[in-house]
């Protein structure tokens, strides 16, 4: 008998916002970036400030925050926003870059709350799965994944 398994929404979704929310804000500090210097697709990573023998640590922690940091931007900006009904880019920068509230966010894109809750979800799925190859490409490979897995519904009609 073989386990199909999928993603499970609700706790990517969770698991998205903690990262979002928390180790992102850390990883701005350490790489001594804040919010607005990422609304830039050219941001480099790297740390501002002259390198010292006695501070060699901190910069290597500060260059692999910014590493850290420009995956995560690259990963939101390559969610999908091509379309009203894919608008994942738009709500992954507006809720956690820019701070706005979600029924502002909401009202902007022109979605009831219902409706904005679950795009909401499914753009914080796409950051998890897009989330594996940014890391790859930014030699992060030891952040988290943020995809939680749940045994799929219908699994009995794929079973050896």
């Amino acid at each position: 008998m073989s386990f199909m398994l999928e993603v499970d929404p609700q706790k990517t979704g969770e698991a998205v916002d903690r990262y979002l929310k928390h180790d992102f804000e850390r990883y701005l500090r350490l790489s001594g970036k804040h919010r607005t210097d990422i609304s830039s697709p050219s941001m480099n990573g790297m740390p501002s400030g002259s390198p010292g023998n006695a501070q060699e640590a901190k910069i290597i922690e500060g260059t692999y925050a910014g590493q850290v940091v420009n995956a995560i931007v690259a990963t939101i900006q390559n969610c999908s926003d091509f379309d009203y009904r894919k608008p994942y880019k738009q709500i992954l920068v507006d809720y956690y870059i820019r701070g706005l509230q979600n029924f502002k966010i909401a009202q902007k894109i022109g979605y009831s709350d219902r409706q904005f809750d679950f795009k909401k979800r499914m753009a914080q799925c796409e950051f998890a799965d897009r989330f594996e190859y940014w890391k790859i490409v930014y030699h992060v490979q030891d952040q988290p994944c943020l995809q939680i897995m749940q045994r799929a519904k219908n699994c009995a009609k794929f079973a050896d």
